[in-house]
């Protein structure tokens, strides 16, 4: 399961039914260039049925669960750059359990990128001093402890490049922690 916007869960569902998938990517100011996606040749199509797009709210899963009568647990999560977007990020993190099968695992992607204007400084995970020892408290930190309460172990970490093109002469260069924890 991942969670993505609605243009990135329409374009998943059509290249999952076998779609060539067209988008523009800017090139500069208006101009943009027309590119397609598609399956490799010899690409098995049952794989794909094993695998479910939606869009939801990352905040409420635990509604979901407790609600959605077709909503099912995973053997895979990935959380690719959202938890310093979301307006709370424990009410994610704190679902986990509910929805990864034991076992399963949870890959997080994460710059850490605290900002509120995304995410009230109240919820941030990390990237402040300690009100009262004015140590600094690092999201890293923060989330392994958490993960760790929630009965996962962590069994990959590393840092993981990435690339954001803004168009052809100008890109945002990031190091994101990327994590992988297995359920207990």
């Amino acid at each position: 399961m991942g969670i993505c916007s609605n243009n990135f869960i329409d374009a998943a569902k059509r290249l999952q039914s076998g779609e060539h998938v067209t988008f523009r990517i800017p090139v500069e100011g208006v101009i943009y260039k027309e590119v397609s996606v598609a399956h490799e040749p010899g690409f098995d199509p049952s794989v794909m049925q094993k695998v479910n797009f939606f869009q939801g709210d990352a905040c409420s899963l635990s509604d979901y669960v407790d609600n959605k009568e077709s909503f099912e647990s995973f053997d895979g999560v990935i959380l690719a750059n959202l938890l310093c977007r979301l307006p709370d990020p424990m009410a994610c993190l704190n679902a986990m359990p509910k929805i990864v099968n034991e076992g399963g695992v949870v890959v997080m992607v994460t710059p850490f990128t605290w900002l509120e204007q995304y995410t009230p400084k109240s919820k941030w995970l990390g990237g402040f001093y300690d009100p009262v020892s004015q140590d600094p408290m690092y999201s890293k930190d923060r989330l392994k402890e958490v993960m760790e309460g929630l009965g996962f172990q962590k069994i990959h970490e590393e840092q993981m490049p990435l690339v954001i093109r803004e168009h052809q002469r100008k890109y945002q260069y990031i190091i994101s922690e990327a994590t992988g924890w297995r359920k207990e």
